[in-house]
């Protein structure tokens, strides 16, 4: 890789926020306000401060050093060689959710960086110098040797689109790609992807899939600390898309839309990104699309961590909702960039698996106490951590699947 050897990683790529003894330098780092785990003063610039509850590890563990600000310290003391990288000090680590809550609030990060940038970068530091967890191993194969978490072999990559005549790159001409994400194959993500699917083909939008040829986005490459391969398939991916001419990108994945929108901007220039949501949400104001059936049900809607405060998509969801005949949608009170996390993100459910089930049967009792019948999200990553959870709770669907049922 051309640019590989130019690139720092682990702590180095961060150390203008580790302290170092200039007053400038220090100004960047943390502050020690406990604003980014909801027990500190209120950022100056929150008009509303939001809740308590911010940070899933620190209410799960209810000790300070799960929190963001005592992994921006940790990180600090490795970084300058005053403590090793202990067992106690991975589990702090890997225990973050990757809910992007501290990202969202943290009053410090005005130049782009924050406490979530800090773990990233903790997390590299820790693969660089002992390799990943043990749990997290499987994953990091699968992307070397598969190009995907899962390690689902080639061959068995898009059976999603089977029977739905899809034309894949190459077949046809097209400047619009569907993009189904790793969670496609998967009992969590293949309806959102049919569905999807289905309705781009429903208003006549010219498009193509990469099928067996799809790569990971680069999510859990990036979010668990193997920055090689997180650079690796952004740069295949962008390479296929440019050489393809790709100028749109409709993506069925909440936490896709993440990565494909931290892209580099120069080399994503000309090509725009939207979640099927957003799409959707487009060729209904366009009176492509109308809903034809009445669907009587009452609904809450979970803003996935990555979609929402990853991608500021908050109201498309609550539009298209509103939208169908019938439809009575409830909001949880935790919504929107305030919402609490499922827990199935940053590879917490394979190597913490108690903080990600009781992370999920948090958020589907909040889910219940609105007297919804039914859970709608726009993430694999949710549903799959939803459908672990060990009691009976409302219906749980992604909300592609439930639009083309109304359809």
């Amino acid at each position: 890789m051309k640019e590989e050897s130019k690139r720092p990683i682990g702590l180095e790529r961060v150390k203008k926020w580790l302290y170092a003894k200039g007053l400038e330098e220090r100004g960047s780092g943390c502050v020690l306000c406990g604003s980014c785990y909801g027990h500190g003063p209120v950022n100056p610039m929150e008009d509303h401060p939001g809740f308590k509850t911010k940070c899933p590890p620190y209410e799960f563990y209810r000790f300070q050093r799960f929190t963001p600000k005592s992994r921006w310290l940790m990180s600090q003391r490795v970084y300058h060689g005053l403590d090793p990288i202990t067992p106690e000090l991975k589990e702090v680590i890997y225990t973050c959710t990757t809910c992007l809550m501290c990202q969202e609030i943290c009053g410090v990060r005005n130049d782009g960086y924050g406490p979530w940038d800090i773990t990233v970068a903790m997390r590299e530091e820790i693969t660089e110098k002992e390799g990943p967890l043990e749990a997290h191993r499987p994953l990091l194969e699968g992307l070397r040797l598969y190009n995907n978490p899962w390690s689902q072999p080639k061959n068995e990559r898009g059976e999603w689109a089977k029977g739905l005549g899809l034309r894949k790159l190459g077949e046809k001409e097209s400047s619009t790609l569907l993009f189904a994400g790793c969670s496609a194959d998967g009992t969590s993500g293949r309806a959102g992807a049919v569905a999807l699917a289905k309705l781009m083909k429903q208003v006549g939008e010219n498009f193509v899939i990469l099928g067996e040829e799809e790569k990971c986005c680069g999510l859990y490459a990036n979010d668990l600390g193997f920055p090689r391969e997180y650079h690796r398939l952004e740069e295949e991916n962008l390479k296929t898309v440019k050489e393809a001419g790709i100028k749109k990108i409709v993506i069925a994945c909440g936490s896709c839309r993440r990565i494909w929108k931290n892209y580099p901007k120069e080399k994503m220039q000309g090509i725009e990104v939207l979640h099927g949501v957003e799409y959707i949400e487009r060729i209904l104001q366009e009176r492509q699309l109308k809903f034809s059936k009445t669907i009587k049900r009452k609904i809450t809607y979970h803003d996935p961590c990555h979609l929402g405060r990853g991608c500021g998509v908050y109201e498309s969801p609550r539009n298209i909702l509103r939208s169908i005949p019938g439809v009575e949608l409830v909001e949880m009170p935790r919504n929107r960039r305030w919402a609490w996390c499922c827990g199935g993100g940053g590879g917490v459910p394979e190597a913490f698996p108690e903080l990600a089930q009781w992370n999920a049967e948090d958020r589907l009792r909040e889910a219940e106490q609105t007297g919804a019948e039914l859970l709608i999200t726009t993430s694999a990553l949710c549903l799959r951590n939803f459908a672990c959870s060990q009691q009976a709770h409302l219906q749980t669907q992604d909300l592609l699947e439930f639009i083309h049922q109304a359809v």
